[in-house]
């Protein structure tokens, strides 16, 4: 708690307030971790994560102590039922000990259940206060471009039947560099009422922040396009742009971080514990310089799950992830060609095969394609579990090789009825009238 009330003088007033009239005296056992891991790292965090905590540190603060009592009354009946006070329970952070005491509880479930009808609560009462932003319509944008050549017979059936296939026609001029680079930056068609590129009509919406558009690319080539394109000049809302080749270098810096330190598992906690406070800022190319994005690659990259090794893996997770702490508006993402897997050893979440491995990489095409019709769906399903996107979401999975597109959307999507074949223009129009 003490080092909660250090980092007070980054907080809002508000909040502020809150906290020190005792606010975090009220929660239970079991919310202090959160809370007060939220409170010290409120610089890296993103909008999203800050309202949270923010709704309901203030709700709280709002209740009278027999009010409290009552919100708590089911968590602290089972952390009773649980004996957390017997546990060794950091209240200062979340831990992967906490979470494993947690889980192997016979009551983790109805603790679960407990602790979002608080967090529901909380949401309810800024509502009536006026105290959350509205969302409005959302849209996913996901590109399998050439070479990924997809199985024509049965592309889609990862999706589940989620939505539909649409065809595609993407033979219009100034369309060479890709169907998403088209839909993003082109301006649009002749005779139409809006004088913006996609993006540009993204960063203009009312209350438009930057952690409400994420783009990341498997390789480089979009992100550079981006950077070069005038967007929403001097308003302030550049996107958040996550390239996996722009950051070779804080891959390369973090992986050999990695590969000076001994490899057996015994020595897992101490390597995190060296990367958790290692300063990544000298690595992060200029469109990764904001303390939170730095603080979320970081976090990406310890979470050993192949992003600091595979573009592609790079795209899902750092998708995913951007859907769970962020929840933006709006999220671009290319797939791209990995290399080979090498065969290696150690400890797998802290080798770079590039670097113990001296074969040269080749190309995986095949698998690749097999990764990215996998990975784009597991995006999809990593948006559907949250509340903000199960409803009013446009989902769109560009397959270039077949010229055709799988769509997810709702009826009033505006080409949601369309049976003919649509262009690249006819989308592009149809996702600038979604965001408005």
């Amino acid at each position: 708690m003490d080092r909660a009330m250090n980092a007070l003088g980054s907080l809002p007033e508000s909040l502020k307030a809150a906290v020190e009239h005792g606010v975090l005296k009220r929660l239970p056992t079991t919310f202090l971790p959160f809370a007060n891991q939220q409170l010290r790292e409120w610089e890296y965090l993103f909008p999203n994560e800050r309202q949270s905590t923010e709704r309901l540190l203030l709700y709280v603060d709002s209740l009278t102590p027999e009010q409290s009592s009552a919100l708590f009354r089911n968590v602290l009946d089972l952390e009773d039922k649980m004996e957390v006070r017997s546990w060794k329970f950091s209240t200062s952070e979340q831990t992967i000990e906490n979470a494993s005491l947690l889980a192997r509880s016979s009551y983790y479930q109805q603790w679960r259940s407990a602790v979002q009808a608080v967090f529901d609560a909380a949401d309810r009462y800024a509502q009536r206060t006026g105290n959350s932003r509205g969302s409005g319509n959302r849209t996913i944008l996901l590109s399998l471009p050439h070479p990924l050549a997809l199985n024509a017979a049965d592309p889609w059936r990862r999706w589940q039947n989620a939505g539909r296939a649409v065809e595609l026609d993407a033979s219009g001029p100034g369309q060479s560099d890709g169907v998403l680079e088209t839909l993003l930056l082109a301006s649009p068609a002749q005779g139409s009422t809006s004088a913006e590129s996609l993006l540009g009509k993204v960063a203009s919406r009312p209350g438009h922040e930057p952690a409400d558009t994420w783009i990341i690319d498997a390789g480089r080539g979009l992100i550079d396009r981006v950077i070069t394109h005038p967007l929403h000049a001097g308003q302030g809302t550049d996107p958040i742009l996550l390239s996996y080749s722009r950051l070779d270098q804080y891959r390369e810096s973090f992986s050999h971080e990695m590969n000076t330190m001994r490899k057996d598992l015994t020595d897992a906690d101490a390597v995190y514990d060296r990367l958790r406070n290692v300063d990544v800022k000298p690595w992060c190319p200029p469109e990764a310089e904001n303390a939170a994005v730095r603080e979320y690659l970081r976090t990406l990259y310890l979470s050993g799950n192949g992003a600091v090794i595979f573009g592609n893996s790079f795209v899902q997770w750092g998708a995913s992830e951007a859907l769970r702490r962020a929840r933006p508006r709006f999220l671009a993402a290319k797939f791209s060609v990995r290399s080979k897997p090498k065969p290696f050893t150690g400890v797998a979440v802290f080798d770079n095969p590039d670097q113990i491995n001296p074969l040269p990489a080749v190309d995986d095409v095949p698998g690749s394609t097999i990764d990215a019709q996998i990975l784009a769906a597991y995006i999809w399903l990593a948006a559907a579990r949250y509340g903000e996107y199960q409803s009013g979401t446009a989902c769109v999975c560009i397959a270039e090789s077949l010229s055709q597109a799988y769509l997810v959307a709702p009826p009033e999507f505006p080409i949601s009825a369309q049976t003919s074949r649509v262009s690249v223009d006819q989308l592009s129009g149809a996702l600038r009238q979604w965001t408005s």
